[in-house]
């Protein structure tokens, strides 16, 4: 009878533990966007830096995978810590806001007017270290053009916050994972899959300090719904590898007509306004120096 018990209690755990585990709701990033500094003159409103900080709140709600801090609550504590809404200056304050909000990054940013050129700069910074993930920066003649390319910026933020799942279901070309609207999985999104392979340790404290990852394939998102999506194995490593329980991670997009420069992609169409700029940036200091 006891032994009956024990077997009943064990059953019960297995099952508790593998519904916490699966039934469990995506977690978005959280992220607070800071108003933008605005650095020089000839501005077309005073109110640019903010602006530009709402195009880019719009960008990232609208990808549907973060949880951007409501903008009434952002300048509710900015007040309380005696700070503006652009206050935010040096990576220690932006963490310590972070914090205190419990966002997992801020971002914050710079717009300079250089002559007929506005240039952006942004900067996310990581909460926990104080430390600057990544850099971007775009340049426009135009607030119009600028717009579009704060939204590209945008994508090129998103691509720092892979979405990552796991394979529940195949059947036949056909695979279900464990993200759908609530994690912002769209349609045509494509992830890579992989499976884990061997532990990597230290050879001296045998501390381990990665795993491999094998890749086993790549899907393509058809269908989605509110927490799983049904995707199309667009390539498999060998046949039938793609498996229940391997892992996914949302591959890196990059829209047609882009180029890479520097840490940014920007249209072809726009190499004659970042020559500009850069000449510009060229003559200030040169004039600087005299």
């Amino acid at each position: 009878m006891r032994k009956y018990v024990v077997t009943l209690v064990l059953i019960f755990l297995c099952v508790f533990s593998y519904g916490a585990a699966h039934g469990s709701d995506f977690k978005k990033t959280r992220i607070a966007v800071l108003d933008f500094q605005i650095q020089g003159a000839g501005f077309e409103t005073e109110d640019m830096g903010k602006i530009v900080a709402e195009w880019m709140i719009t960008a990232l709600v609208q990808e549907g995978r973060f949880d951007v801090i409501e903008r009434r609550l952002l300048e509710k504590v900015l007040k309380e810590q005696n700070l503006g809404a652009s206050g935010v200056v040096d990576t220690q304050s932006a963490s310590k806001l972070g914090k205190v909000l419990g966002a997992r990054v801020v971002i914050s940013g710079t717009v300079i007017k250089l002559s007929r050129l506005t240039e952006v700069n942004t900067r996310l910074i990581d909460v926990q270290t104080g430390s600057i993930l990544a850099a971007e920066k775009v340049t426009s003649e135009t607030t119009t053009r600028l717009a579009k390319l704060i939204n590209l910026m945008a994508i090129k933020i998103i691509k720092n916050f892979p979405l990552e799942g796991y394979v529940v279901e195949r059947s036949g070309d056909r695979v279900f994972i464990d993200l759908g609207k609530r994690a912002g999985v769209r349609k045509g999104l494509q992830f890579i899959v992989y499976k884990e392979g061997k532990i990597i340790r230290h050879p001296k404290t045998g501390e381990v300090l990665d795993i491999e990852r094998i890749e086993t394939g790549q899907i393509k998102v058809e269908d989605v719904k509110e927490k799983t999506s049904t995707a199309r194995i667009l390539k498999e490593s060998s046949d039938g590898v793609i498996a229940y329980g391997q892992m996914v991670r949302s591959a890196a997009e990059k829209s047609s007509g882009e180029r890479e420069i520097g840490f940014y992609s920007l249209p072809p169409e726009d190499k004659q306004e970042r020559l500009k700029a850069e000449k510009a940036r060229d003559t200030k200091a040169k004039f600087s120096s005299i």
